[in-house]
């Protein structure tokens, strides 16, 4: 299969211009990897867009050789410093772009945290705190189990995160997150069918300073965070940023008053960048994170006689028993960037290492008996590589060839507690997985006229799963060994076992046409698929057809919209319609065993499709001093085809012909309103924010998946003087103290367990530039 990849490689590399090749391919061969890449679809015509709303994605610009032509519409030209909705403004497909400032304000922590302010996402946790499930326009991976990599490619500095674990306290000094939606894989990283996150740090400069920032706020929560910029030489800077917080848990157990869900997060990121040349340079990304909060856990809806919390408890009231939840988690690595401008176009190369060690204990059943309660211990490791060589080898055509390669393993141990009789017993999977993706892709955009260009892109991707592991019972009480019924096993026999290797190869593609209506504004539709590879269930289970392989995942996107940015760039619109056709969609599901057990397992559904359309708008300064963002999403995502088995588990209630897919809430939308008052030499900038989503489910065929309607008020006041030097704020989240069910599910007894959205929280801050 190897040999088949690199056949169709080469074949499709040899499908590139014999002009476009000639410097290109020794590079592709000779270097590694590529950061977050400046769409291929950025024309290079100044009669074909309006140049001045382009900007790079790159947050770095490439030096450029001395006398060397610069085309007109150069992303390097144009410096990173307009509102980041322009960022994208000539990408034809939904971008949504929150800046680092708004990070801030809004007090957006980690990638899960967006979703409430980006139409058409949805993200939460399901387990400790530390696995979120993303989905965007209901495209994603519902397992909570966090081996897996969903349709949604998150990037850290243009480097794939394939698990939640390496983006666990890495938004610390942002400077952008940009959310790209449908298909991805034409111009940079792995294949996705659901869109991408970028996340892009704030890089080195040659200029000293930084900042300082304290933090306190409900629940005696400590936060204290700085970054620093020091020019070490003509042709090196740094930049090290740190973030550590500290606080006391909301939760409150029901019986001995101890505390959960506090935080003890510490995470560091230096980023070294080296000038070589005046075409190149190099960036060294060195970073690490260490978690040793107190994991949240779900309440149990049951009699307290029970252990459990209750039939109508109090927003933080849990009910956790001996086994205390808890975070031991540490890990870190590294990036090298290293780009280079010639004549023809700008090649840029990136590889990167992480490692991270969990060693989790999560309350998962929500009861101080430990029906169910999990103990996540794993070590992953992810390696990749993505370049790409970006070029317009005419006037007329633009050109971008990459390669993208990366491996991952988990090795694990994942425990989960059962009960039998007067003994205890815990369900182990103790596995080994590993994944293999490759892929070459070609975005090309050809002007056809003055105004209209032509998109076409391609890609050929080959994947490797592979799974060795199973459950058996390993911990045994005063009767040993005995007869585990119904099971008709003992103690450490092995009741589930795979030991496979699946692979895959898919060409994927996308076509479409953009149209300058007039300058600033876009028009554009576009035909894409894409696929995800195949999956395993990590998780402990009694059913031996919970382990089986799902097969891969692939989607036809269909989408038309309009980009607008007006008025100087005080009025920004983007709106867009969409219709996606699924194939095999991997979802959760819900599956009896007996009347008393039930499992989860991964399985797909043959045929599902999501309609919808999503609006966002920001106005700048169009009332003086006065800024205001609002986003709309609808969402109608249902099943077509029928599912009655699941990997030979029979489901009760069947799922249904258009039942609602997981994570695919009807509708959701949220709004953000600051307003700058000047008084003297001082600013004073209110900010009053709500978010809304609709009601979702978790998991197909499980009656109690179902959330609440989750919405969120939040104010804020600054004041500092209009230079900036320093700013103190007073903010308030979720000042309704609205307490939703953010996620549910049917747990081993039967009964209901429910995460509780976060209280409200008060805080103060104090910020220092220097």
């Amino acid at each position: 299969m190897k040999l088949y990849f690199l056949r169709h490689s080469f074949r499709l590399l040899a499908a590139v211009p014999t002009y476009a090749r000639l410097p290109a391919l020794p590079c592709l061969l000779l270097a590694s990897t590529s950061p977050l890449a400046v769409a291929a679809t950025t024309p290079a015509s100044a009669q074909s867009v309006d140049t001045k709303h382009i900007a790079a994605h790159h947050s770095t610009a490439m030096p450029r050789r001395q006398g060397a032509a610069v085309p007109k519409a150069s992303p390097e030209q144009i410096t990173v410093t307009r509102s980041h909705a322009q960022r994208y403004l000539a990408t034809p497909g939904t971008v949504n772009t929150i800046s680092g400032k708004e990070l801030r304000s809004l007090h957006l922590e980690s990638p899960k945290d967006i979703a409430a302010f980006t139409p058409g996402v949805t993200a939460t946790n399901a387990v400790s705190g530390s696995a979120p499930i993303f989905s965007i326009r209901g495209v994603g991976l519902d397992d909570y189990v966090g081996t897996n990599m969903g349709g949604i490619g998150i990037y850290l500095d243009g480097v794939f995160a394939p698990f939640p674990v390496f983006y666990t306290g890495q938004m610390l000094d942002i400077e952008s997150v940009a959310t790209e939606k449908g298909p991805q894989g034409f111009d940079m990283g792995r294949s996705t069918t659901g869109g991408s996150i970028n996340i892009q740090s704030v890089k080195p400069s040659d200029k000293f300073g930084g900042y300082a920032e304290w933090g306190y706020s409900s629940y005696n929560t400590n936060r204290g965070r700085f970054a620093i910029n020091t020019p070490i030489t003509s042709r090196i800077s740094n930049r090290l940023a740190f973030n550590y917080v500290k606080g006391d848990g909301w939760q409150k157990d029901i019986s001995t008053g101890a505390r959960y869900g506090s935080q003890d997060l510490l995470a560091i990121r230096n980023l070294t960048k080296f000038t070589i040349d005046d075409t190149s340079s190099l960036l060294l990304n060195l970073h690490y994170t260490r978690d040793k909060g107190t994991s949240t856990s779900p309440q149990d809806i049951g009699p307290v006689s029970s252990g459990d919390t209750g039939m109508n408890p109090s927003a933080n009231a849990v009910s956790v028993g001996n086994a205390v939840p808890q975070r031991n988690e540490n890990g870190g690595g590294l990036s090298v960037n290293y780009t280079k401008a010639f004549d023809f176009g700008d090649f840029s190369s990136t590889t990167a290492i992480d490692f991270y060690r969990r060693d989790d204990t999560d309350n998962y059943d929500g009861s101080a008996v430990h029906i169910a309660d999990y103990r996540w211990n794993d070590t992953a490791i992810a390696q990749s590589h993505d370049m790409h060589l970006r070029m317009n080898p005419t006037k007329f055509f633009h050109l971008t060839v990459g390669v993208f390669e990366s491996y991952d393993k988990i090795d694990g141990d994942y425990t989960s507690d059962r009960m039998q009789s007067s003994s205890a017993l815990a369900l182990d999977n103790h596995f080994s997985q590993q994944n293999l993706s490759t892929g070459v892709y070609v975005n090309t955009v050809t002007n056809i006229t003055k105004k209209l260009d032509f998109i076409a892109s391609g890609r050929f991707s080959y994947d490797e799963r592979g799974f060795d592991g199973g459950s058996r019972y390993s911990e045994i009480g005063a009767n040993s060994p005995r007869l585990l019924a119904p099971y008709n096993a003992r103690v450490g026999d092995a009741l589930t076992g795979v030991n496979e290797r699946h692979d895959y190869h898919r060409f994927t593609g996308r076509v479409g046409l953009r149209y300058q209506i007039v300058p600033g504004t876009y028009a554009y539709g576009t035909i894409s698929n894409g696929y995800k590879a195949g999956s395993y269930f990590a998780a402990p289970v009694l059913a031996a057809g919970a382990l089986d392989y799902v097969k891969p995942e692939n989607l036809i996107a269909y989408e038309v919209g309009i980009k607008s940015s007006l008025l100087h760039n005080r009025l920004e619109v983007e709106g867009s319609l969409f219709d996606y056709e699924y194939h095999n969609r991997q979802t959760l599901f819900f599956a009896p065993i007996t009347t008393t057990e039930n499992s989860l397992t991964l399985g797909t559904i043959p045929r599902a499709r999501t309609r919808g359309g999503e609006l966002s708008t920001t106005l700048h300064n169009l009332v003086p001093n006065l800024d205001i963002r609002g986003s709309f999403a609808y969402l109608d995502a249902q099943v077509k085809s029928p599912v009655n088995y699941i990997n030979g588990l029979s489901l009760d209630p069947a799922v249904a012909h258009n039942s609602p897919l997981p994570f695919s809430p009807r509708f959701s939308w949220s709004g953000v309103a600051r307003y700058n008052i000047d008084i003297d030499s001082y600013r004073v900038t209110l900010q009053a924010s709500y978010t809304w989503k609709d009601n979702m489910w978790a998991a197909l065929g499980d009656p109690n998946a179902k959330t609440s309607k989750i919405s969120s008020l939040g104010l804020r006041m600054e004041v500092g003087p209009k230079t900036g030097k320093w700013t103190a704020a007073v903010y308030v989240d979720n000042l309704q103290n609205n307490k939703g069910t953010t996620y549910s599910f049917t747990g081993s007894d039967n009964n209901r367990a429910q995460y509780i959205q976060t209280p409200r929280w008060v805080g103060c801050e104090l910020h220092y530039n220097f």
